[in-house]
């Protein structure tokens, strides 16, 4: 880690500073592209008496030591994990282990803590190891998570005690279920000050210019988990602007559920300051003429059609019609863009072979009509919790590697170049997102470096309907630990849109809407 360049490291004195461990179960360069991470880090930081250091997974953990001091994760008074990905669960137990930590809470010296998106979605598989999670916005939990560690200190039981009064903080010994806890009003826009050329969108500072989106894919988690949508007042974007370091590169989040026009006036006042810009995601029907200047240093652009058919795209409900990718792709042709990327899913509720030879096709058509070198990436699609999709069955592994191979059989008899997301990995994270605390001995396995078959010829009780779908009346697991503000009745009619290939609109976003619950329940019946 020495070896590391940054700029904005945030390096203190231990002396009478509470020492917070905050943790990032995945790569350096992972870790430093979440803006979440980054924004905990400087928050914790901002205290006068605490000091918060990091830590990241990697392959080698021999020798696991800060990145500021040095220091060994026992030396600190508290760890809080950062978990946005489900099958990050396992390093979580490795790091534990490579510290030489107990996996048992009642055996640790020190509390371990964690939130990130993953947790909020459902934290069960973790309850037997972890001491509690905290499961909310950091706008939300801010003043009183700090007064919370303040109380605490080092002191184990007092800390979880404090913890208690924090809102969206979950003991694994409940009471349950606990709300996540959000924030009406976003005040200001999340900026990131740290930074580094070898985190995944390389040396630039993010901005969150939309937190949710209400589009309403069906299969998305985050879309669900974030709703109502919420923006920060366009007043205070020139004040963040001015924050910006002269001429570092900028990456633009949450751009989902932002109108085109706004898009267009963000990335041009940015260019105009001198920054280069960076999108982490970009809808497919916001490619207008009006921004191709903003791509002219683009050489790689990411689209998302996510299903192939347009009936595909009817039950996911990504309301794209094939004429408005089409539209887009002879856009394209012009522009100084020179390799698309797409992304699709396989393994969709309802799918046929149809559906799959689609894909291939509509990839073709947009190499043909925009001239450039295309890449299809391709995902065995997971059901998460807390969406319409919750219900679904997970596809057997044995016949989605039938239809990856020919899927790629078909693409690259076209010239197309294949991504493949791992089959494996999306079968462990089906099973971490929709699982118990039954879990634990797989767990345990995993970390230890035991292979996912071997561990699952000795399956828990509770994963059959991990795989196979979950019946319409059926409890939840999640749903009794953790309450999202979403309406069951509004995610199961989406569902039963969804087998019957109905599109619907997308979130009005005003927050006098009943429809999913997400806005009475964040903002009331006023």
């Amino acid at each position: 880690m020495n070896t590391i360049r940054e700029i904005g490291t945030i390096r203190k004195k231990w002396r009478d500073r509470l020492p917070i461990a905050l943790v990032f179960p995945h790569l350096y360069s992972v870790g430093m592209a979440n803006l979440g991470f980054l924004s905990l880090y400087e928050t914790l930081n901002r205290e006068e008496d605490l000091v918060c250091e990091r830590f990241f997974w990697s392959e080698d953990l021999s020798r696991l030591r800060s990145l500021e001091s040095e220091r060994p994760l026992r030396d600190f008074a508290l760890v809080l994990f950062s978990v946005p990905f489900e099958a990050d669960y396992p390093r979580v137990l490795q790091i534990l282990l490579a510290a030489g930590l107990p996996l048992d809470p009642r055996k640790r010296h020190l509390p371990v803590l964690a939130g990130g998106i993953a947790l909020w979605l459902n934290p069960r598989p973790l309850f037997p190891f972890l001491d509690g999670f905290l499961l909310g916005e950091l706008e939300a939990l801010d003043r009183a998570l700090i007064e919370a560690l303040r109380k605490g200190g080092e002191n184990k039981p007092l800390l979880l005690e404090q913890l208690r009064q924090v809102p969206g903080f979950l003991h694994p010994e409940g009471p349950f279920p606990v709300s996540i806890a959000k924030a009406p009003e976003l005040r200001r826009p999340l900026v990131s000050h740290l930074r580094s050329p070898e985190a995944e969108f390389g040396e630039c500072q993010l901005i969150e210019v939309t937190r949710g989106c209400g589009q309403g894919c069906r299969f998305c988690a985050a879309g669900y988990l974030y709703r109502p949508p919420r923006r920060p007042p366009a007043d205070t974007f020139p004040e963040i602007f001015s924050e910006l370091e002269s001429g570092v590169k900028v990456g633009l989040i949450g751009l989902e559920f932002l109108p085109q026009e706004e898009i267009v006036a963000f990335a041009r006042e940015l260019l105009r300051r001198g920054h280069g810009l960076s999108f982490s995601s970009l809808r497919v029907d916001a490619l207008r003429e009006e921004l191709r200047e903003i791509f002219s240093a683009t050489r790689t652009l990411t689209l998302a059609p996510e299903a192939g058919s347009p009936r595909l795209r009817r039950i996911i409900n990504k309301r794209l019609p094939e004429e408005t990718i089409l539209s887009a792709a002879r856009r394209l042709k012009t522009w100084p863009v020179r390799r698309l990327k797409l992304y699709f899913m396989f393994g969709l509720p309802g799918e046929t072979e149809e559906d799959l030879r689609a894909i291939p096709q509509l990839a073709g058509k947009i190499r043909e009509l925009s001239g450039k070198e295309i890449t299809v990436s391709l995902s065995p699609f997971v059901p998460k919790p807390w969406t319409p999709f919750q219900w679904a069955r997970f596809e057997d592994p044995e016949i989605l590697k039938k239809k990856a191979r020919f899927l790629k059989r078909l693409l690259l008899r076209q010239g197309i170049k294949v991504s493949l997301e791992s089959i494996r990995m999306a079968r462990l994270q089906a099973l971490l997102s929709r699982g118990k605390e039954d879990l634990a001995p797989l767990l345990k396995g995993l970390a230890r470096g035991e292979p996912l078959s071997r561990l699952l010829k000795t399956p828990p009780a509770s994963i059959r309907p991990v795989f196979s779908g979950f019946e319409p009346g059926s409890p939840l697991p999640w749903e009794e630990v953790v309450r999202t503000g979403l309406d069951r009745d509004f995610l199961f009619q989406e569902w039963e849109k969804a087998l019957q290939a109905e599109e619907s609109p997308p979130c009005p976003s005003t927050r006098k809407c009943r429809r999913c619950g997400a806005c009475l329940t964040l903002y009331g019946s006023s």
